[in-house]
């Protein structure tokens, strides 16, 4: 089967989907055959980069929705998006102080820019591993050892929605006269439901942050690469974003993708109170009964926001708790780590699929009880999650000189004390646990190797198998 006909199997197969995108395939949302949609820029049909017609009136009504000075449409995802905010911000050569867990776009931009990365590093829950949010003396700490640092870059929510105090942040950043860029792609919800559930956060746009890029796809009716980046302020020059976005924003955007961020805004201002309300009581009822269970667990901290659906697989693996959801009950994850799996909700989820997700729980967790093991898994699975570096990077080399130098493939077991030329992370999320111009250490390849056991998807390196990795060195 070529892609388009597996695309339809999949869509037709009866699995449904605790993953991105947020429209969740929905039949509430429909569009019209998309080769009827799929024009350029012609008359009447506005220009992505000097909008004037429809395209101005969606960005306008954007701005009027989130309270911004200006709210652009991006066709390319929120990575291009972020890559124009850090653009727009920083010089070559310049100092940027970022969350080490930031996604690899802002690493690109790093490299492209040769900038010089301060990094924050966020505290780690214990028991599952998961990365929790930048404290606010964190930035102020960073800001008073580099003082010509251009801007402050953080992501929140994360992954598994964990936020940090934005607010406090922005007010330490503004201190120094610098403008803060938020990350806040796995966010797009919080406008619109945070005045109906007050358990959904704040935007950063409103507590403070200069630029904020979100994902429309990720959490919203809208379709995947629709984002918008959002100015918020003075700080950083209307014009210095749009010179970026000219940049990386493709020259031939999609009136499909458009049409769809459109239809998104349409159908939020008409529908959301209601929609929130309805998603706020199913999300209850799935607490509560996750509640009940005795060896599976939820996953909650009071920096989390409440959309994703963190859960312990306890004596599982969390790759054979996703299997099974799969295989067994046609529930697909967003992603699986070792020690839990990560569901994606979004107001466009069913009754049907909220019920079919807690009763299959419910159902493996009465199984593991009773000591059975579902689908087989081994014996003393699960384990803590190690998808980035905590240990703070021992910087030998810029991200630019490293990954740009002639460099050799050596043996990762032989690699220790040697200066990477390559990424190393797990997709998702896509945070590096390993950069450019780093010495590789032993913790490092503790997780390469800990990847390959469990058989998790290793990325960023030339050798996907994880058995050798390209060192700063003779070119081979």
């Amino acid at each position: 089967m070529n892609l388009y006909e597996i695309l339809q199997s999949y869509g037709g197969s009866g699995i449904y989907p605790m993953h991105m995108p947020g429209h969740k395939r929905n039949p509430v949302f429909q569009m019209e055959n998309p080769y009827c949609l799929d024009v350029t820029e012609i008359e009447g049909m506005d220009d992505l980069h000097h909008p004037e017609g429809a395209i101005r009136r969606l960005m306008d009504q954007m701005k009027g929705i989130y309270g911004t000075k200006e709210s652009y449409l991006l066709v390319n995802g929120s990575t291009c998006g972020i890559l124009a905010a850090v653009s727009a911000c920083a010089r070559r050569g310049d100092t940027v102080i970022m969350s080490r867990n930031c996604h690899r776009s802002v690493y690109h931009a790093v490299y492209l820019l040769d900038l010089k990365p301060v990094y924050l590093y966020p505290e780690i829950d214990p028991r599952t591993g998961i990365a929790l949010g930048i404290r606010p003396e964190q930035v102020e700490e960073a800001l008073g050892g580099n003082l010509s640092a251009a801007c402050v870059v953080i992501t929140s929510p994360t992954y598994e929605g964990v936020v940090s105090d934005i607010r406090q942040i922005a007010a330490a950043v503004h201190e120094r006269g610098i403008p803060l860029v938020v990350d806040e792609a796995h966010g797009a919800h919080f406008a619109w439901g945070h005045p109906y559930w007050q358990a959904i956060p704040e935007t950063a746009m409103s507590q403070g942050a200069d630029l904020v890029v979100e994902s429309l796809h990720k959490t919203l009716p809208a379709l995947t690469q629709t984002g918008v980046l959002h100015l918020c302020s003075g700080r950083v020059e209307g014009r210095a974003v749009q010179r970026s976005l000219d940049i990386y924003e493709t020259s031939s955007p999609s009136y499909i993708l458009m049409a769809g961020a459109a239809q998104c805004m349409d159908w939020m201002e008409q529908n959301a109170e209601t929609a929130f309300g309805a998603y706020q009581d199913r999300w209850n009822r799935f607490c509560r009964q996750a509640g009940e269970w005795e060896v599976l667990s939820l996953w909650q901290h009071d920096q989390k926001e409440p959309s994703k659906l963190v859960i312990e697989s306890a004596g599982m693996e969390g790759s054979e708790l996703a299997a099974l959801l799969r295989e067994r009950y046609r529930v697909q994850m967003e992603m699986e780590c070792p020690g839990y799996v990560l569901a994606m909700t979004s107001v466009c989820d069913t009754e049907e699929g909220w019920s079919r997700l807690s009763a299959a729980l419910s159902e493996i967790d009465k199984v593991l009880a009773a000591g059975g093991r579902g689908s087989g898994a081994r014996p003393g699975g699960g384990g803590r999650n190690r998808p980035w570096r905590r240990e703070p990077a021992a910087v030998r080399m810029s991200l630019y000189e490293a990954a740009d130098c002639p460099s050799c493939r050596v043996r990762a077991a032989e690699s220790a004390g040697e200066i990477s030329a390559e990424f190393a992370f797990l997709y998702p999320p896509g945070i590096p646990f390993l950069a450019p111009g780093e010495e590789i250490t032993e913790g490092v390849l503790e997780q390469i190797r800990d990847a390959k056991r469990r058989h998790l998807k290793l990325m960023g390196l030339e050798d996907g198998t994880g058995e050798y990795i390209r060192v700063c060195g003779k070119r081979s």
